[in-house]
């Protein structure tokens, strides 16, 4: 009995070891994997914001939201995985606002469309970044595809300066005047006579007299 329970003591003993030496396997090798993807992403992780005109500059560095976006960006991690993980959520977070805060002069579909876009790409990098086996190449990908939506903003805001540096054709200024005032001469006609329907309907009803009616006498 006491040979049997020792060789059950000793039987246990091994298989409990070479799990523990195959979970260290494994630990070592995501560890190994988790270095690797983070050598990989360290290269690939620069972001640039392109120099443009001076009026763009002024107006983005009013822009609160694009700045604290602009800022959390360039702000590269150095020590880990866990560090881009953080860094992409932080990123990502500041990114929603920007649509919803653009400048007046520069609010328009075609640049809230670009910042949308850019905002979907992040939160798809926030989303590979957080997997538990990080696919290298989506995230390289979506690396470059932010790099390049980001210029595109940039394309979208000067495209606003070209149109508006554009001069009107001969004739169009007046054109546009007249139709104004051919509008205001509408409205005000419109008016005039909503005004008249109105005091009609509120004037009190005047009671209507029958006709005199001639008697004629019966002989």
């Amino acid at each position: 009995m006491k040979h049997l329970l020792s060789l059950y003591i000793i039987t246990l003993f091994v298989v409990s070891c070479n799990n523990f030496s195959e979970l260290d396997a494994d630990s070592e090798k995501t560890k190994a994997r988790n270095e690797q993807v983070f050598k990989t992403i360290s290269k690939e992780w620069n972001f640039v914001f392109p120099k443009t005109r001076p009026e763009i500059e002024n107006t983005l560095k009013e822009w609160k939201e694009w700045n604290q976006f602009q800022n959390e960006l360039e702000q590269k991690p150095q020590t880990s995985l866990l560090a881009f993980q953080m860094k992409i959520e932080n990123v990502a977070n500041r990114a929603d606002s920007l649509s919803l805060t653009v400048p007046e002069k520069f609010n328009n579909p075609q640049v809230r469309s670009r910042l949308i876009t850019l905002n979907t790409q992040l939160n798809s990098l926030d989303t590979y970044l957080h997997l538990q086996s990080i696919p290298e190449k989506k995230v390289t990908g979506l690396i470059t595809a932010v790099n390049e939506e980001i210029k595109s903003v940039y394309s979208q805001l000067e495209e606003v300066l070209i149109k508006e540096a554009i001069p009107m054709e001969i004739g169009e200024e007046d054109m546009i005047r007249a139709l104004d005032t051919t509008r205001m001469a509408s409205d005000n006609v419109f008016n005039e006579n909503l005004e008249k329907i109105d005091s009609t309907q509120t004037e009190p009803k005047k009671e209507l007299k029958k006709p005199f009616l001639n008697k004629q006498k019966i002989e």
